[in-house]
């Protein structure tokens, strides 16, 4: 009797181990990056930025808004740690720009009217930004 109590301990700790194995997730969780969560408020010389439209085609990730003129207190900053959401732009060399939000498209627009939306904007090597600053409004960066 003695043995069979030590061998069911035995085969109760391997499954044990082994339950624990089994309800590990399948693929891999995902932690957003420490500068995909960056709260700091950008500093950008749009001055650096090129408006060449042919260097806006492809894939932009949202990485941060800021709103600089709040009512009281810092500026307030979104990222997608933030806010919930991931955002992309696809940018088509027709002149299409698709807005997705999670993976899902949210909404569909022509370039013309995308690049209307912020008073500058500008494209340095793998950064687009969207400013509004000037008016009050925020200021968004993607990168590719």
């Amino acid at each position: 009797m003695q043995g069979s109590a030590g061998l069911y301990a035995l085969v109760g700790a391997v499954l044990l181990l082994t339950g624990c194995a089994l309800i590990e997730p399948e693929v891999s969780i995902e932690r957003p990056s420490e500068s995909e969560c960056d709260e700091t408020p950008p500093r950008i010389d749009m001055g650096r930025f090129s408006r060449d439209t042919s260097i806006l085609w492809g894939e932009w990730r949202w990485v941060k808004t800021a709103v600089f003129f709040t009512v009281s207190g810092p500026p307030s900053v979104w990222t997608s740690c933030s806010a919930g959401y991931t955002e992309t732009l696809i940018i088509r060399p027709e002149g299409i720009v698709e807005v997705y939000r999670n993976d899902t498209l949210a909404y569909r627009e022509t370039l013309r009217e995308f690049l209307d939306t912020p008073l500058l904007w500008g494209v340095n090597r793998d950064s687009l930004i969207l400013n509004s600053v000037p008016v009050d409004g925020p200021i968004t960066i993607y990168r590719k």
